[in-house]
């Protein structure tokens, strides 16, 4: 079963994925090699899972790009 995207659901997902990304980026710059640093990271790691599962590649696509700066190193 796939599952559309509409602009309220990616612009939700956004926002999520914006509050995930404020605590790593904090922990990141604090210690990148600490444990909630990682733990920040995972965060994002399974939000990102989770979309893309849900949504499929492309559709997840659009919110990854979101976050893209920040996971380009997860």
């Amino acid at each position: 079963m796939k599952v559309e995207l509409n602009a309220g659901t990616v612009a939700r997902l956004e926002e999520q994925g914006e509050l995930l990304l404020r605590p790593y980026n904090l922990e990141l710059a604090r210690d990148p090699n600490s444990h909630a640093t990682a733990s920040a990271r995972s965060n994002l790691i399974a939000l990102l899972h989770t979309i893309t599962q849900i949504y499929a590649g492309s559709a997840a696509l659009k919110v990854r790009s979101t976050l893209w700066f920040a996971c380009a190193a997860l």
